[in-house]
């Protein structure tokens, strides 16, 4: 869909209204958008700013998953002896009481950052000093994961090149 400049991009449903509502979704690296004007996306049950606006970032993540697998009676046993904090509260505030209870609540708090970020593991920017080692370290650990899923795959001379290949980065 071609926008001159300065014209208003129109709602994909009706064509008719201009699209207020714009939604990305990045699914296996493919990137889909869809533009919606405001009433057919409340059509779509897609909840919109002004509808959310007093919900608080606690709140907002706590809706957007559910809590990992565990009992209600664990999480309320489980506590920070340093802060005092516990489960429900975190979840209520979305805060940590103090640097403990990121190893008090490292099962829940991995099973959010996947939920949201899809995966536990940051992969952002580096600084420049460190780049080409922690480059070659996530190269490795990306081509060890290849290995294991050629292994798996019974795909042995590509599983040996792969392997190869680690040893080469390995050696420097």
């Amino acid at each position: 869909m071609e926008i001159g400049e300065g014209a208003a991009m129109k709602c994909e449903i009706c064509r008719e209204s201009v699209a207020t509502v714009h939604l990305t979704e990045i699914s296996n690296n493919m990137k889909k958008e869809v533009h919606l004007c405001e009433s057919c996306a409340q059509e779509k049950g897609v909840a919109i700013h002004s509808q959310v606006k007093n919900l608080s970032l606690p709140e907002f993540f706590g809706q957007l998953t559910d809590a990992p697998p565990s009992t209600e009676k664990q999480k309320k046993a489980q506590s920070c002896a340093v802060c005092g904090i516990d489960y429900q509260e975190f979840r209520a505030t979305g805060k940590f009481g103090c640097a403990s209870d990121y190893q008090i609540f490292r099962k829940e708090l991995d099973y959010l950052l996947d939920k949201v970020h899809g995966a536990v593991q940051h992969r952002g920017k580096m600084p420049m000093r460190l780049g080409l080692e922690m480059s070659k370290r996530r190269q490795v650990d990306d081509l060890k994961k290849e290995l294991r899923s050629a292994v798996e795959s019974e795909e042995y001379e590509q599983a040996a090149n792969i392997r190869d290949r680690i040893h080469m980065l390995e050696r420097g």
